[in-house]
């Protein structure tokens, strides 16, 4: 009798923990449930402690517990519902094999069994677990029709919304879910649907599946993503007219949505789609004025870079403004071509004063500029200035690491002119051969009116002193570097070259910059300068494919070889013809980031990247040998 009762009160307080506690999932959820009536008085105190441990999540105890029960009779809804507990605890700790041998076990006894159909909902969720989605649906399905609790149809319902993920129907799945949502899940179950929801609506459905989905849920949730995904989709086909459409219903009704500022943003996309000429180019040369030859001799790579021989697709218009060489011209040059012909980009001007003016104007306006001018600071005016020309830096950088990579030469001496560009060259050269792990042995300066560079290479090779630091008569040289670096004209390199020899300054290698590449160096006696090394953006006798490809063009077009700054233009002008020629170049913006994340354009001037505005080129590294220039590199 004491037994009895305690039973009972352990009944009542189970309905009463039921409805209060959202933890108790016997009752609250409206799964099946045994009544104590239906338990054998021999196992009803195994069949409560099981329940019990199950609600605890003592899984092993509540297991063996379960097993208990099968152990001590053989039949009755007591032995199903503990097969059913026993394979959702197993599918609960991961072996959903074992809980599909449990579940299987389960009978159904009439239509519309409780215990069979719970059994079979935890069978339909360990088929999918092991990938055995055609069974797992079929189950679920039926179950469907019968009478199910809320809960269960909601398990039920993401079930096959997963499912029908796995073969690629995601509009199908997208109605299960919704389907799932009209059953009220909790909180918690709604926020994980909802997610997939709108993951689906967001990146999977094709434009025709958004629009049904549209037709079918044009109010509340989720019609803004819907309204979203939908602009989204018809932008992606170029279709405008419905993109504003679309975007103008979702900018009224979804101020506080998820996705309201990226909609804003697109908004104001198109606000600067109309102020802009996708396919028009400005260009700012001096064709007036004493610079009107080189401005000419630009224009034509210009040309020849917008495909005026060879057209690209697209209605590409290039827009020309003379510079004149003045640095307000070119100022007011880039407000017309924004303000009045409204580029989407700008080329040009040349020259350190004019480019400058320009490039802050431009920066003011928003407008990307791609200037050619060697002076350092120009990109750091602003994000939308870039310069593609061939630096001091690039030179120096290339060498170096040739000299000491590839030749391994670790140490250097440096004779160099006494003017801007052979001081700013020595400092540069000195910094790159610390910074690579050489040295420098030694540097002098000479004036660059000199022809006599006697002095300089005595001092050089410390053949002008003794030991005692008197000046001898009879120098002897010390020779200590593996190399000489002379940053200088041709026709100066080629005056030292033989007075090095006549010093005996012999056994080293010699080492310049671009100004050697000149076809004027061939001219006189210079078996002295056999085997100097010197670096350039462009090689008019490269091997490259696509550099004798722009030779050619370039001498059909206009009767003439290319110079380094054609070659240096054409490659400016066809950076800024690609990028806005790719469909996803809209907005000046657009064009401003495709220039920054450019990496290993193959322009003739060398492989070219845009790091903070600024060309990294890959330079052509370059020999004299038997009286020819070659490439090494």
């Amino acid at each position: 009798m004491i037994r009895g009762t305690r039973l009972l009160l352990f009944a009542a307080a189970l309905v009463f923990v039921t409805v209060n506690c959202a933890g108790i999932r016997t009752l609250i959820t409206g799964e099946p449930h045994l009544r104590l009536d239906e338990v054998p008085r021999e196992v009803r105190d195994i069949y409560s402690n099981a329940e019990k441990s199950f609600e605890n999540r003592e899984l092993e105890k509540a297991f063996a517990q379960y097993g208990q029960i099968i152990d001590y009779i053989s039949q009755g809804p007591v032995v199903l519902w503990s097969h059913t507990r026993r394979g959702e605890i197993l599918a609960l700790k991961g072996d959903y094999e074992g809980s599909v041998r449990e579940l299987r076990m389960v009978k159904q006894r009439f239509d519309d069994d409780p215990f069979y159909a719970e059994a079979q909902y935890h069978l339909a969720r360990s088929y999918s677990a092991l990938g055995q989605y055609s069974q797992s649906k079929k189950i679920a399905e039926v179950l469907l029709h019968q009478k199910l609790s809320s809960n269960r149809r909601i398990g039920l319902l993401t079930l096959l919304g997963d499912i029908l993920l796995t073969e690629n129907r995601p509009y199908d799945a997208f109605l299960r879910y919704m389907e799932a949502l009209k059953e009220k899940p909790d909180k918690a179950m709604a926020e994980q649907i909802k997610s997939s929801v709108e993951d689906i609506v967001s990146r999977r459905l094709s434009l025709e599946e958004q629009t049904a989905a549209w037709d079918s849920y044009g109010s509340g949730y989720p019609v803004g993503y819907i309204l979203y995904a939908l602009m989204q989709s018809y932008y992606a086909t170029g279709d405008v007219v419905n993109t504003k459409k679309y975007l103008k219903e979702y900018m009224t009704r979804f101020k506080d949505h998820p996705n309201y500022d990226d909609a804003r943003a697109l908004q104001d996309r198109f606000s600067a789609m109309e102020v802009v000429d996708r396919y028009a180019l400005g260009c700012i040369l001096p064709l007036s004025g004493q610079f009107a030859h080189f401005g000419s001799m630009a224009l034509d790579s210009v040309a020849l870079a917008a495909g005026v021989f060879d057209p690209l697709p697209g209605p590409l218009r290039i827009i020309v403004e003379d510079s004149r060489s003045d640095p307000e011209t070119a100022r007011e040059r880039v407000v017309t071509l924004f303000s009045e012909h409204k580029v989407i980009g700008i080329i040009g001007p040349m020259g350190s004063m004019v480019a400058t003016e320009a490039a802050r104007e431009a920066q003011k306006l928003g407008v990307p500029i791609m200037t050619m001018t060697q002076l350092d600071e120009i990109t750091t005016i602003g994000d939308y200035v870039f310069r593609n020309f061939l630096t001091a830096k690039m030179q120096i950088k290339t060498l170096v690491r040739y000299a000491v990579e590839n030749l391994g030469m670790k140490s250097f001496a440096i004779l160099y002119p006494e003017d801007s560009y052979g001081v700013r060259m020595m400092n540069l050269f000195w910094d790159e051969v610390i910074a690579a792990g050489g040295e420098i042995r030694g540097a002098e300066g000479y004036d660059k009116k000199k022809t006599d560079f006697s002095d300089e290479i005595k001092l050089l090779t410390g053949s002008a002193f003794n030991d005692d630091g008197d000046r001898k008569e009879v120098p002897q040289p010390v020779i200590d570097f593996d190399a000489l670096f002379i940053p200088d004209s041709y026709a100066r390199v080629s005056m030292i070259a033989p007075q090095l020899a006549f010093y005996d300054v012999t056994g080293i290698q010699l080492l310049g910059t671009n100004a050697l590449n000149s076809p004027d160096l061939m001219k006189g006696e210079n078996e002295y300068l056999y085997g100097t090394i010197f670096v350039d953006g462009f090689f008019l006798n490269s091997y490259y494919p696509a550099v004798r490809n722009f030779v050619d063009r370039f001498y059909v077009a206009y009767g003439r070889e290319p110079t380094d700054v054609d070659a240096l233009v054409y490659d400016a002008a066809r950076v800024m013809v690609t990028c806005m020629t790719d469909s996803r170049i809209e907005v000046r913006n657009d064009l401003k980031e495709a220039l920054e994340q450019l990496r290993n354009y193959p322009g003739v001037t060398g492989m070219t990247s845009f790091t903070d505005g600024d060309a990294e080129k890959s330079l052509s590294v370059l020999m004299i040998r038997n009286n020819d220039i070659i490439q090494v590199k």
